[in-house]
């Protein structure tokens, strides 16, 4: 399945309601590119996933304007998801991505002893052990893309939507971004001695990883 960035995807929410999302970024149309030739490579563990975003409103069409209100912001979910034609649905509509634009869900991982602080292109090594990997909960994971829905339904205030209402959490990705554990990430940022508040594509660049290569 040849899934471009920028595609825009609807997902059935009701008879005649829709939520909608892009398609941010391709992980098997651009592994290969990937300079980053050591073993803890990041995109490994997303292997036949994208990144999707989905918008903030519960509707029947889709305009442009939805663009301006994001609900998931950024979060892998394996392609085959679209298989489900009767949920999830493709459209022909391409808006571009901006590399400027672009996040990656920030996660740890044990590679050879060591814990590393990993997003997108960018692994750095950290003195942290198991043990605070642990009580941080992160792990490079994804779903099916339920949670992706349900988030969303909740942050648009349609929980009548949600199938099951025990599903409604303050933190739907906890345990696969550290964006949503600001503590944590905050002493993890400060540890490796890099600034929190920085773009991906600024800490990319920093590391020698043009994002725009994936964009050409």
């Amino acid at each position: 399945m040849n899934i471009k960035p920028g595609t825009i995807f609807s997902v059935n929410v009701s008879t005649d309601e829709k939520i909608f999302g892009r398609v941010l970024f391709n992980v098997d149309e651009y592994l290969e590119k990937s300079k980053n030739e050591s073993n803890q490579n990041y995109f490994d563990v997303y292997d036949k996933c994208v990144l999707i975003e989905t918008f903030g409103k519960v509707t029947k069409e889709f305009d442009e304007t939805l663009l301006k209100n994001v609900a998931v912001k950024s979060s892998f979910i394996p392609m085959d998801t679209f298989s489900d034609e009767d949920e999830w649905e493709l459209t022909d509509l391409n808006l571009a991505v901006s590399t400027e634009y672009l996040t990656f869900p920030e996660v740890l991982r044990f590679v050879n002893g060591k814990i590393y602080f990993c997003v997108g292109e960018v692994t750095i090594a950290t003195s942290f052990d198991v043990a605070f990997r642990d009580q941080c909960g992160v792990y490079p994971s994804f779903g099916s893309g339920y949670w992706e829905v349900v988030a969303t339904l909740d942050f648009v205030e349609r929980k009548d939507l949600i199938e099951d209402e025990d599903d409604v959490m303050d933190k739907y990705f906890k345990d696969s971004d550290l964006r949503e554990n600001p503590k944590a990430r905050q002493e993890i940022y400060q540890a490796i001695g890099e600034n929190p508040n920085l773009s991906y594509n600024e800490l990319a660049l920093k590391h020698g990883f043009d994002l725009k290569r994936f964009y050409s």
